[in-house]
């Protein structure tokens, strides 16, 4: 049965929505529990783990989920396919898991990060049992929305049970690894009530070429926002990984939502051009393109307006100077979300892998070259690092663009003006702000004041010029509400 890809989005961003919140409530908590120099040290060996963790998963997520979504009809193939990948992923976190292993003990055994790098470490195992892109590619958001908020909650309990003080900081790395292994466990036993595995014609070497394509464009942030972590931690200080940490994270929670868009439109393009339906599949991506970037703008400037006294209310004035940092962090999830669109939504989807690996590390060079520049020049810092991450961006972004327009010839229109007038509409929150602040000082206060005029101000604009995406979700809503 063909879902509703509106009950779709509607799940997805719920989600979305609790995986928003759910930050917002333990993240002040968390930050202002276990301090700076705690996190930092989390963060900087997260980095390193995330590292390892790539090749672990080895792009199976984002392959899987396409392969999966073009046969899903035929039980025996995607058996196969289904079979051959979680074979493939085994291997795969083996041999990350032995490797992380040695570089930990060889780089760092001793010292204080060690014992967080071998609790992180079983997440490398754990990640077999990742089979949530089979959920994803048959759409099933009701299950993954409903285990995940679960999940969330158990973890939520034991957080606050057990995270009492800065000491507690490897308590909290074990909480996120109980994470999961629930998460992964539960969606496995899920899958395999309804895919068994079929060792019959099983296929891993044809697997292997696209999925080391995936796991280089897909993983790109190792050259980009990684690489910043890393960097910052090796030459700078752990603590001022958390101001970067922090920053990524606040972003990270509202882009996340934005993103509910386009993760949950994929299988439905991916079906659209596996029947050669080019017209309905530019239709929908034209579309889809304009309500994201209806969200897009507005949350990018709001996050901008309100990055000085955000940081202090999510962690208290210790991370005062992550402001900057989320303030170049606003601009930059502007240029994550276009590159994520042009990447996922069109040259992924018209298996153009091999360029969109090279246009990636393009970007990347150019992020390294500009992070090696700033360490040669001795001003390496959390906010210069994301603003050298945030030009490389533009300059991925402007290729892609490029080549999908002018080689691929998708009749793609992004920058066009109904699209960019979410971002003029948006900029209005700057002056708006700015004269609220010459009236409101107190950081609380100024906080939930400019949050809530600016959201008020953008429903306003959007009724009184008659919005066509605004329209359209009120009549769908409406309409559901009806039946």
């Amino acid at each position: 049965m063909k879902k509703s890809l509106l009950k779709n989005a509607l799940y997805k961003i719920t989600l979305n929505f609790f995986n928003l919140i759910l930050p917002i409530i333990i993240g002040p908590y968390v930050y202002r529990t276990l301090g700076a120099d705690a996190i930092g040290s989390v963060k900087f060996g997260e980095s390193i783990f995330n590292y390892f963790f790539i090749f672990a998963t080895f792009g199976i997520y984002q392959y899987g989920l396409r392969e999966i979504s073009r046969i899903k009809h035929d039980k025996e193939k995607t058996s196969q396919v289904f079979t051959s990948l979680f074979t493939f992923s085994l291997f795969t976190n083996v041999i990350a898991f032995l490797a992380f292993l040695a570089v930990g003990y060889l780089g760092y055994g001793g010292g204080h990060l060690f014992p967080i790098l071998l609790i992180f470490s079983v997440n490398l195992i754990l990640n077999v049992f990742f089979v949530e892109w089979i959920n994803e590619a048959f759409e099933d958001y009701n299950f993954i929305t409903i285990k995940t908020i679960l999940v969330k909650v158990v973890y939520v309990v034991l957080l606050f049970t057990f995270v009492n003080g800065t000491d507690d900081y490897l308590t909290f790395v074990w909480l996120l690894v109980i994470n999961s292994l629930l998460n992964n466990v539960i969606s496995f036993i899920y899958v395999k009530r309804r895919i068994k595995f079929s060792f019959k014609d099983i296929s891993i070497l044809p697997h292997i070429k696209p999925l080391f394509l995936v796991v280089i464009f897909s993983n790109g942030n190792i050259l980009y926002t990684q690489l910043d972590r890393f960097m910052i931690g090796q030459f700078v200080s752990e603590r001022s990984v958390s101001f970067y940490a922090m920053s990524q994270q606040i972003m990270t929670i509202i882009n996340a939502l934005m993103l509910s868009i386009i993760q949950v439109t994929i299988p439905r393009l991916s079906f659209l051009l596996g029947t050669e339906d080019d017209t309905n599949y530019i239709s929908l991506l034209n579309r889809i393109s304009k309500v994201y970037f209806a969200l897009l703008f507005p949350a990018s400037i709001g996050l901008f307006v309100i990055s000085d006294i955000g940081v202090v209310v999510y962690g208290g004035a210790e991370f005062a100077p992550a402001g900057p940092v989320l303030a170049f962090f606003s601009i930059y999830m502007i240029t994550l979300g276009i590159e994520s669109m042009l990447a996922n939504q069109v040259i992924y989807m018209k298996k153009k892998e091999k360029m969109l690996v090279g246009f990636i590390f393009i970007g990347g060079v150019i992020n390294i070259l500009l992070n090696l520049l700033l360490v040669w020049m001795d001003i390496l810092s959390p906010e210069n690092a994301i603003m050298t991450t945030t030009i490389s961006n533009v300059v991925l972004v402007s290729i892609e663009y490029w080549y999908i327009r002018r080689v691929l010839r998708v009749p793609f229109h992004l920058f066009t003006l109904p699209n960019m007038k979410y971002l003029l509409y948006s900029l209005l929150f700057i002056p708006v702000s700015y004269g609220i602040r010459m009236l409101v000082t107190e950081t609380f206060t100024l906080f939930f004041v400019l949050v809530i005029v600016n959201a008020l101000l953008y429903f306003v604009i959007l009724v009184v010029t008659k919005d066509e995406i605004f329209t359209l979700l009120v009549s769908k809503i409406k309409a559901k509400i009806k039946r």
